[in-house]
């Protein structure tokens, strides 16, 4: 049987926990999209129920540590190259200009879950929002993610090598041109 054929099974514990807090929200008259009536009428067999009329608090599957972890990496890649570039004078700074990539350009929202994680560390968490906060973060391309992992990949040896802060002029073309 697979996880999605599972029926949704409280233990002993969680059942005297839900009953109570819909105890508590009843007497309180506490008023909220969930109907603690309904939740006292399902516990106790029922509990599948829960997960049919309220199915996203039960089926979400936040992002993995994997997507979290390159988010985190990506964000702070675009961070030390616009830092690096920000330290550019003269004729430097005027071939930077040119280059496509010398900031962040945000995710695709529509199929990449590297989105939400950067909307929650940008807007909730105030990470990395020094220079996005209120930026849009919506790339509206498939092809921004694929592009930051090749750029990461040649960041990651700039990192090992001690050579990223700030990035040089050979590393920022070799990275944003």
């Amino acid at each position: 049987m697979s996880d999605a054929d599972q029926v949704t099974r409280f233990s002993d514990g969680e059942r005297l926990i839900a009953f109570m807090l819909a105890d508590l929200m009843e007497a309180l008259k506490v008023k909220s999209e969930i109907d603690p009536a309904f939740v006292k009428s399902v516990i106790g067999g029922d509990e599948w129920a829960l997960k049919r009329r309220h199915s996203g608090i039960f089926d979400y599957d936040g992002p993995s540590k994997a997507i979290v972890s390159e988010t985190t990496n990506i964000l702070w890649m675009f961070s030390i190259i616009e830092s690096s570039i920000a330290k550019l004078t003269g004729d430097e700074a005027k071939e930077a200009e040119g280059w496509l990539y010398k900031s962040w350009h945000g995710f695709d929202g529509n199929n990449d879950r590297h989105y939400g994680v950067a909307q929650t560390m940008i807007e909730t968490l105030g990470e990395f929002s020094e220079s996005r906060k209120g930026v849009n973060l919506n790339s509206h391309s498939q092809t921004s993610l694929p592009r930051y992992r090749a750029m990461l990949d040649k960041f990651q040896a700039y990192v090992q090598a001690g050579a990223a802060a700030p990035l040089s002029m050979a590393a920022l073309r070799d990275l944003c041109a």
